[in-house]
Order: C-alpha cells, then sequence, then structure tokens
C-alpha cells in the first residue's frame, strides 16, 4: 500500500491551522509535519490545543522556525527527511476531503509517469479556484493577460490565458497539464530525488510552476484529478501583509522568466518583460494600500 508524508507550512493562519490539520489527521494514514514559520498570531496554540486530545496525535510532527524561512525552504526542511512513496504539501488554510489523498495516489499508481498532481481545488462557498491548473507563464502569455485578449477573443488557442478556465466537473477525465497550484500538490517521491527540491530562492510564489517546469523538463507527467477536491481559503496567511506579499510574487516572476526564458529572448522583450512585472507590482500594491 503507497505511503504518504503530508508537510504544513504555517504562517498565521489562525484557526485554519487548526482546521488543516484536522483534516489531515482525519483522511490520511501516514506521518504529518507541521512547519511553523515563526508566526505571531495563535495559530500553532489553537491547532494543539484542538488535536491534544486525539489518540493520534502522536503522527504530528512539529518544528518551529526562529525565523520565517519561505514556502519553498520550509517545505525543503521535511522533503529531505520524507521516506514514503508520496510527499503531499498541503497549505494551512486547505482541507482535505475524505477521498482526496485516496484518489489521487491511486490515479498515480496507476500511470508510474505522474510525478505530481493536485485536483480540483475549491473556494469555501463551492466555486473552482481556476489556478489550479495553469499554464506556464511566457512573454506573450503575460501581453495577452495585460491587454486583455483572452477575454476579447476567447475561443482562440492563440490568445489563451495562463489559466485553463473553470469548465471542470468531478467526473471529468484526468488532464494533463503544465501546471497546479502549490496550495495543494501529492509529489512522487522518486521523482523528487531526481529533479530535486523546491528552490529556495523564491520565496514564495511562483516555486510551485517552477517545480512543475522542473517535473515537465524531466519528462515526469503532472496530472489534475477532478474527481476529487480540497476547500482553500486563498489568502488567510497574507491578508495581514498584502505589499510584502505582491512582492515576493513579483520577485518569483522575475526570477521564473531569468530562469527559464532569459536566453530564448533578444533584449528589447527582457526588458519589456521587466517592465511589465514592475508596473504590474506598483499598480497591484497601490490598490492593496487603498483598499486597506
Amino acid at each position: 500500500m503507497a505511503t504518504t508524508n503530508i508537510i504544513i507550512v504555517n504562517f498565521n493562519a489562525g484557526e485554519w491551522l487548526a482546521r488543516s490539520l484536522t483534516s489531515a489527521l482525519n483522511f490520511s494514514v501516514g506521518d504529518i509535519t507541521v512547519v511553523d514559520n515563526n508566526s505571531s498570531d495563535n495559530s500553532v496554540d489553537l491547532a494543539t490545543q484542538h488535536i491534544a486530545e486525539r489518540d493520534d496525535n502522536v503522527r504530528v510532527d512539529w518544528q518551529l522556525n526562529d525565523t520565517n524561512v519561505g514556502f519553498a525552504a520550509a517545505n525543503n526542511q521535511v522533503l529531505t527527511l520524507v521516506n514514503a512513496d508520496y510527499a503531499v504539501l498541503l497549505n494551512p488554510d486547505c482541507e482535505l476531503q475524505k477521498d482526496t489523498l485516496s484518489e489521487i495516489v491511486a490515479v498515480m499508481q496507476s500511470d508510474p509517469q505522474i510525478g505530481i498532481a493536485s485536483c480540483r481545488i475549491l473556494n469555501e462557498d463551492g466555486s473552482l479556484q481556476t489556478t489550479c491548473r495553469r499554464r506556464f507563464p511566457t512573454p506573450w502569455s503575460a501581453l495577452v493577460r495585460m491587454l486583455q485578449l483572452h477575454r476579447m477573443f476567447p475561443s482562440s488557442k492563440k490568445f489563451a490565458d495562463f489559466d485553463y478556465g473553470s469548465d471542470v466537473s468531478a467526473d471529468g477525465p484526468v488532464e494533463m497539464v503544465e501546471a497546479i497550484s502549490g496550495a495543494f500538490m501529492v509529489a512522487r517521491s522518486s521523482a523528487i530525488q531526481e529533479i530535486g527540491l523546491l528552490d529556495e530562492d523564491y520565496f514564495m510564489h511562483c516555486e510551485d510552476l517552477d517545480w512543475c517546469k522542473r517535473f515537465e523538463l524531466a519528462g515526469w507527467k503532472v496530472a489534475f484529478i477532478p474527481v476529487t477536491a480540497v476547500v482553500h481559503a486563498k489568502g488567510v496567511s497574507s491578508s495581514s501583509r498584502p505589499v510584502r506579499v505582491l512582492l515576493t510574487l513579483h520577485q518569483g516572476m522575475n526570477r521564473f522568466f531569468d530562469k527559464f526564458y532569459k536566453t530564448q529572448y533578444a533584449w528589447p522583450i527582457r526588458y519589456s518583460v521587466k517592465l511589465g512585472i514592475a508596473l504590474s507590482f506598483v499598480a497591484r500594491a497601490s490598490l492593496a494600500l487603498i483598499r486597506r
């Protein structure tokens, strides 16, 4: 029987950490590791109190960092030690459902070329988060989104958006996609040993795209399995520091472009991409400050 090790990296997730951890205890049988990135709220206390009387709380290993080392580095603390068949990266604002892991692992067991997989990621109201299956961003697709050409020509593959769209049903087929969301990922341990850990030069955001790109380049499949789902209360940990989160997002965009596309484009395109990323940060950070 295939084994799993769940990793939850927490930073100020409040009561959601207890909810996420409870779902992991209820709907998995393997080890669970919670890495706390020096949270300033009471999320760790709430979670430990919540599970204190459970007989299976011994399955939970707590790693409490003295500083916030970032999402990738915190996951890597555990990924280096995983001895299960699959490593499961679960956000602290995500809840597993009863069949989430069993369905995903069953599909991955049936196709040994699937290196990493995820499923439908739902908002609390049951609607789909379209970022649960994505294409890799390129200079062209960034221009398409900036000019909203994907909305003007919705049926054209030439003007396709980063996201695959919301036309997903629970009884739809398994899809091989370019990328999945870092909110919830199930990675095959043997594949991780081949391609390596998460890139710690991403503090938060875009490390999931980077990982999926490296899986693809190494010949592993990236799977989207719609038969099951997780619930994701998006933005719980980042709501108190929106500008900082936007900064790390745009820094991640820069790194992703430099790492995978820099040598493919002439300098005018490279500088246009850099300018576009900078302008996007200024616009979105300004809007975030106005809304506060």
